[in-house]
């Protein structure tokens, strides 16, 4: 590259191979601002608070306690929990397979290459992000957020590209 690496007309450039950890927040953070996700979290609670009020009325009151409700405790909770790693396996075995990104982010949008592929997001399809201690997340406008891209931190070249990847986002997109 001609200027400071990894950076081209203003550009910041990323480069590095995408880990299943990288998903796995991805997920969990798009989670806490989806729709879906929020009723999950309330479900996941109100079926565990149940669960243990039936629990303890029926070690109060003397009788067994119904083996139906511990399987549904014990097998429904960490479902729920581990639910954004599972799904983050299930993405991760496609991820994985596309070898090396290199995104580029500026001021029209996002290209993502990889081995494989190459991608180009508009700030329009993904007019929201997110940023974790790792990673930032475009996501979509739709309730849910079903069209996620993840950009890991580490593959920038120089700490300060950070700084400016935020910049360029805050610029074009609205930040949850």
């Amino acid at each position: 590259m001609s200027e400071q690496q990894g950076t081209v007309h203003g550009a910041v450039e990323l480069r590095y191979r995408p880990v299943l950890q990288d998903y796995s927040a991805a997920l969990r953070a798009r989670n806490r601002v989806a729709a879906a996700g929020r009723r999950q979290r309330i479900l996941g609670v109100a079926a565990t608070g149940c669960a243990v009020v039936a629990i303890a009325l029926s070690l109060v009151s003397g009788t067994d306690v119904p083996v139906p409700l511990l399987v549904a405790l014990l097998f429904c909770g960490p479902v729920l929990l581990l639910s954004p790693w599972l799904v983050a396996r299930q993405l991760f075995r496609f991820v994985g397979r596309q070898g090396e990104f290199r995104v580029r982010v500026e001021e029209s949008g996002v290209t993502v290459d990889t081995d494989n592929s190459s991608t180009v997001v508009r700030w329009q399809a993904q007019p929201r992000y997110l940023e974790t201690a790792d990673l930032f997340v475009m996501l979509s406008d739709d309730r849910n957020a079903v069209g996620l891209t993840v950009m890991a931190k580490r593959g920038v070249q120089d700490p300060s590209d950070v700084d400016r990847l935020r910049e360029i986002f805050d610029r074009h997109l609205t930040k949850v």
